[in-house]
């Protein structure tokens, strides 16, 4: 018997739970977690405490990178945008088809150098006072959901 924590706001479809099935046996337990996390160790700690085999986690990239650090590979569960008539389920209004299980073994973040104008200068300024009048540069959607781009 496999024991696998699903840590997401949303629950597991069941086109995932049959992914699961063919990958672990007939006979493997899915536990539901939707609380709230607020680091990486905390969640390493849950499966750890519970005695979990595994973890499918929906969270930011950097959860899922700290937790390979801390010894864990989690399964990310891949899924794509679709139109509606093809989905499995939606949220917010954009509708997904989970494609599969994958299991994360490491997480790379690869830079491009921008050159000197990117970098901080002197004459920019470095007063936090300098930032009060400033409009703001930062927008935008801060989605969770992993969709394949």
């Amino acid at each position: 018997l496999k024991k696998i924590l699903w840590i997401s706001r949303h629950s597991m479809h069941g086109v995932q739970i049959g992914a699961l099935r063919r990958m672990f046996g007939q006979d493997v337990e899915v536990v539901e977690d939707p609380q709230p996390f607020d680091s990486a160790e905390k969640i390493v700690g849950r499966v750890r405490q519970g005695g979990f085999d595994d973890v499918i986690v929906v969270a930011p990239l950097s959860v899922l990178a700290r937790m390979v650090d801390l010894g864990l590979r989690p399964l990310w569960s891949e899924s794509e945008v679709v139109p509606r008539e093809k989905a499995d389920w939606n949220v917010r209004n954009r509708y997904y088809r989970f494609v599969r299980f994958r299991r994360v073994r490491r997480l790379v973040l690869e830079f491009d150098e921008l050159g000197p104008e990117a970098e901080r200068r002197e004459e920019d300024g470095h007063t936090p006072t300098s930032l009060r009048s400033a409009t703001p540069l930062i927008r935008g959607d801060r989605g969770g959901d992993h969709d394949k781009n």
